[in-house]
């Protein structure tokens, strides 16, 4: 029986923690070591300055894009980073801004935080990883439709988050508002994102395992030296 390529790990805490404080330091957003120490105020700063946040995870994800990261490790990597970044409280009180994370894919992948009124109004690329140049699907399953995948899958992931309505009902009301943007070929793309979106702020829903299982091909993965020398 053929080995199934097990998918990327996803990231620490700690390591979202150093980027975040690296981030604000190299801008002047200085916080004091005690403080850079509180997983609570690093949070607390990016959840009150919500395009620093996004610039934070625009520049994270154009390094790992030119390290050569498949397109759905960029995406995983994003919604770990959001989540972490939008998380509040502890142990049994822990919440994650879902609506929120969700917006700020939105913006990431597809240039709008808007589930329906961004389809018509002025769309803001300034987070925008698929523009000008979008990202291949890579990381995707070859099964599906060789489209814009991290757009689509992050247009719906928003509106999933967004919307309390159910997913039949999301859908229904999306697809007559799609006609600048059009729906993506594969209808399962749609469903996978409004899921995914409804998930977000679920403390408990491991992001990174769900998308690799769902819609990903991890044995587009580079194997390590040790794997390829054995």
């Amino acid at each position: 029986m053929a080995h199934r390529p097990a998918p990327p790990p996803p990231l620490s805490d700690n390591a979202i923690q150093v980027e975040a404080v690296a981030f604000m330091d190299a801008r002047g957003h200085w916080l004091t070591a005690v403080a850079a120490r509180r997983v609570a105020a690093v949070r607390e700063f990016f959840r009150q300055h919500a395009h620093l946040r996004r610039d934070f995870l625009r520049e994270r994800a154009e390094e790992e894009r030119q390290e050569g990261r498949l397109a759905l490790e960029l995406f995983s990597r994003a919604a770990q980073r959001v989540r972490w970044l939008l998380t509040t409280g502890d142990g049994p009180a822990t919440r994650i801004h879902g609506a929120e994370a969700g917006r700020d894919l939105g913006l990431l992948f597809a240039g709008t935080d808007s589930g329906l009124d961004g389809l018509t109004s002025e769309r803001d690329q300034r987070w925008n990883l698929n523009h000008p140049h979008p990202l291949p699907p890579t990381g995707f399953r070859a099964s599906r439709p060789d489209e814009d995948q991290t757009h689509h899958l992050a247009f719906y992931a928003m509106f999933g988050a967004s919307n309390d309505s159910s997913p039949e009902e999301q859908l229904n009301k999306l697809m007559g508002a799609l006609s600048d943007m059009g729906p993506p070929d594969d209808q399962h793309l749609a469903w996978d994102g409004i899921d995914l979106g409804r998930m977000l702020g679920d403390p408990r829903f491991d992001v990174n395992a769900w998308l690799w299982k769902t819609v990903g091909d991890p044995a587009q993965l580079p194997q390590d030296a040790e794997a390829v020398a054995s």
